[in-house]
C-alpha cells in the first residue's frame, strides 16, 4: 500500500473512531453472526418454549421494556437488583427480571434459536422520567421515544444496551445478537409518541437513538445487528403523527448517512399485517395493496415491494425481518381457525422465498385475552395462558417438512401463484407408529448420553434408569422428556425401543413422541399413547426408514393428551437399545 494511501485509510479510521465513541477499540466479542436453516420464527411466551422448539421455531424477538427491569428509586439495591457501573455512575437492573429474562433465553439459545431484543420504553412518572423526550410527556402511549437531548438519558441508553449485551453475547450462555429500536416508529402517536414536533425533528431523535444503540451494541459485539421498526403503512399516513413507512425509511437513512451510517450498516423490522387485523386472508383483493412502489399498503401478498425498494436503494446488506404479523382464528365472532391455518403457512412459504428476509415471527404463541384478534396458535384460558391448540400450530410446525396438510398444500400453491418458484419443504420427514411389546431383550443398548428436557423440576438416573420430574409451575402443554446425544447406526438391527412410564397425567393417558435425527434436516417419527403410571416396552421398525444407519439425536417426547399433570408427575425411560 502507498504511503499516501495508508495515511488516507488511518485518516479513515481515527475519523470513525471519533464519530463512533472518540477511541478506536476492539470489541469485547466477535463471534459470526448465527445462521439458522429456517426463516420460522415467533413471538414466544415466556415458559412455553419448548412447545415452540417442537414447532421447529429458529428465530424470536425478546421485550426488553425499561419499566420492567429498571425499578423506581426504592428498588436501587443489592438486594433487589444487580448493580452495574458505567461511564463513573451506577445503574440498577431488577433481579426477578433479569431471572426471567435468563431463562426464557437460556431455553431458546441452547437450541440454536436466534433472539434479537426489542428495546421499549414505556410511561415514567418516577425520576427516570427524563428518559422520555420532554415534548411527550404528559400524554398516554404505549411507549415513548427516547430523549436523546438530555446527556444523563442518552448515557442510560448507553448503559442499558451495554449492560444486556455484555450478559448476553458469552460463548456458552443464552444470546442477544440484534436490537430492533421502538416499534412502529412511523405510528408515533401511539408506539413511540414525541409530542407534535413535527416529522424532521422526529426522525432526527429516533436516527440519533438508533446511532446510539448500533455504537453501544457493537462496542460490546461487533456483528450486533440493529434494526428500526415499521408497520405495514407504506405511503399512506393514518391521522397526526402516523406516518407513511416509505417517507419515514427515506429520512432516516439520510439521517443516519449523516451520522457515518451508510448503506448496509442497519436494518429493517417490518410487520406486513393485512390491511385490517379482521381480514385472515392474505390473497384477499383491496385497492391499497398493489404491486406499485407508490402502493399504500405493504402486506405479505406484495412484500417483493418492499424488499425491491431496500434492495435497489439500501443494498441486499440492508437485512430484514419480519418481526411481527398474525392472523386471526376468530373474526367478528366468527371461527376462521381454519383461514388461519393457510395464512400462517402461506405467511411463512413466502418469507422462505424471498431472499432479503431472514426470518418471519409470528405474532403470537398464545392469544392473549386483552387483545381483540386470536393472533395465537394456542386458545387462551385467561391473559396469555395456553389452553388448547388450534389447527395453525400444527400447519406451522409442518410448513417446513415433506409433511404435507390441507393447510400447507393449500399455501404452497398460493405461493408459488405470488412468486412463480415451488416451496422448499427442507426438513424431510418419515412417520411411524409406536408399538407395544412385552419384551425389551435389545441386543445392543445405550446407556449414556442422556440429558432433560422440557418443563422438569429434576433430573436423576440409577441402574439405566433416567427419570425427569416435571416442574408444576410450567403450563401443561409445554412436553418433558429426555434428549440423547450420540450416534447410532440401525443398519443391520432396525428395531430400535425402550421402557418408559408416564405418571401424574390427569387424563389418565400419555402421548408419547420418539423422535430420531439424522442430522438437522432429516428425522423419523414415531408416535403412540399410554395409560399414566405403568410400563411400557416401545419399539419402531426403521426398515423403511433409509437414514437409520446415521441417528445423531434421539428425542423421547411425553405431552398430555386431553388434560394436565398432577403435582407429583414424572417420566422414567430404561432399556434404551437396539435388535
Amino acid at each position: 500500500m502507498k504511503n499516501g494511501n495508508l495515511r488516507r485509510l488511518v485518516l479513515i479510521v481515527l475519523a470513525a473512531a471519533l464519530l463512533f465513541g472518540g477511541t478506536a477499540y476492539a470489541a469485547e466479542y466477535s463471534f459470526a453472526y448465527p445462521t439458522a436453516n429456517s426463516k420460522k420464527g415467533l413471538y414466544v411466551c415466556p415458559g412455553m418454549e419448548e412447545d415452540a422448539l417442537e414447532l421447529g421455531i429458529k428465530h424470536t424477538t425478546i421485550n426488553l421494556s425499561v419499566g420492567d427491569f429498571m425499578p423506581s428509586r426504592a428498588y436501587r439495591n443489592s438486594t433487589h437488583c444487580v448493580g452495574f457501573n458505567f461511564e463513573g455512575k451506577t445503574f440498577w437492573f431488577a433481579k426477578n427480571a433479569l431471572a426471567r429474562y435468563d431463562n426464557e433465553l437460556n431455553r431458546l439459545s441452547r437450541n440454536g434459536v436466534i433472539v434479537t431484543a426489542i428495546l421499549l420504553l414505556p410511561n415514567r412518572s418516577d425520576d427516570l422520567q427524563n428518559l422520555i423526550y420532554p415534548a411527550a410527556r404528559g400524554k398516554s402511549a404505549n411507549y415513548y421515544q427516547w430523549n436523546m437531548t438530555d446527556a444523563s438519558a442518552v448515557q442510560t441508553l448507553r448503559a442499558i444496551v451495554t449492560f444486556f449485551q455484555r450478559r448476553y453475547s458469552k460463548k456458552n450462555g443464552a444470546r442477544i445478537v440484534g436490537w430492533i429500536v421502538g416499534n412502529e416508529i412511523n405510528n408515533s402517536s401511539v408506539w413511540n409518541w414525541a409530542g407534535n414536533i413535527g416529522i424532521d425533528k422526529y426522525v432526527d431523535l429516533y436516527a440519533s437513538q438508533v446511532a446510539e444503540v448500533y455504537k453501544a451494541a457493537r462496542k460490546v459485539y461487533s456483528n450486533a445487528r440493529i434494526y428500526m421498526c415499521l408497520d405495514h403503512y407504506w405511503t399512506a399516513s393514518n391521522g397526526s403523527c402516523w406516518y407513511a413507512g416509505k417517507t419515514i425509511l427515506t429520512k432516516f437513512a439520510s439521517r443516519m448517512a449523516a451520522k457515518g451510517l451508510k448503506k448496509g450498516s442497519w436494518n429493517i423490522a417490518y410487520h406486513p399485517y393485512n390491511i385490517s387485523q379482521y381480514v385472515v386472508d392474505i390473497m384477499s383483493n383491496s385497492s391499497s395493496v398493489t404491486n406499485s412502489e407508490n402502493t399504500r399498503i405493504i402486506t405479505m401478498k406484495n412484500l417483493s415491494v418492499l424488499t425491491n425498494f431496500v434492495k435497489k436503494n439500501y443494498t441486499k446488506n440492508c437485512r430484514i425481518i419480519l418481526s411481527e404479523q398474525g392472523y386471526s382464528s376468530v373474526t367478528s365472532g366468527k371461527d376462521t381457525s381454519a383461514d388461519q391455518a393457510r395464512n400462517v403457512a402461506l405467511a411463512y412459504y413466502i418469507a422462505q422465498q424471498n431472499a432479503m428476509v431472514d426470518s418471519l415471527i409470528l405474532h403470537r404463541h398464545v392469544d392473549h385475552t386483552g387483545e381483540g384478534e386470536r393472533y395465537g396458535l394456542y386458545t387462551s384460558w385467561g391473559g396469555e395462558n395456553a389452553s388448547s391448540k388450534k389447527l395453525s400450530w400444527t400447519a406451522y410446525k409442518y410448513a417446513d417438512t415433506t409433511v404435507k396438510n390441507a393447510y400447507t398444500s393449500y399455501a404452497a400453491s398460493m405461493a408459488k401463484k405470488l412468486s412463480g418458484k415451488t416451496v422448499s419443504r427442507m426438513i424431510k420427514v418419515r412417520s411411524g407408529r409406536l408399538k407395544s411389546t412385552r419384551s425389551a431383550n435389545w441386543k445392543k443398548r445405550f446407556t449414556k448420553g442422556f440429558s432433560p428436557y422440557g418443563a422438569y423440576s429434576s433430573f436423576s438416573s440409577s441402574g439405566g434408569t433416567f427419570t425427569v420430574k416435571r416442574d408444576g409451575g410450567r403450563n401443561a402443554n409445554v412436553p418433558i422428556g429426555l434428549i440423547r446425544s450420540g450416534r447410532i447406526n440401525c443398519k443391520t438391527r432396525k428395531i430400535l425401543g425402550f421402557g418408559i412410564m408416564a405418571s401424574g397425567l390427569t387424563s389418565g393417558k400419555a402421548y408419547i413422541t420418539l423422535r430420531l435425527w439424522s442430522g438437522t434436516k432429516c428425522y423419523y417419527q414415531g408416535t403412540g399413547t399410554i395409560a399414566s403410571g405403568k410400563w411400557y416396552n416401545l419399539y419402531v421398525n426403521l426398515k423403511n426408514w433409509k437414514y437409520r444407519n446415521k441417528i445423531t439425536r434421539t428425542d423421547i417426547i411425553v405431552s398430555s393428551e386431553g388434560g394436565g399433570w398432577s403435582g407429583n408427575a414424572s417420566v422414567s425411560v430404561r432399556s434404551f437399545g437396539t435388535r
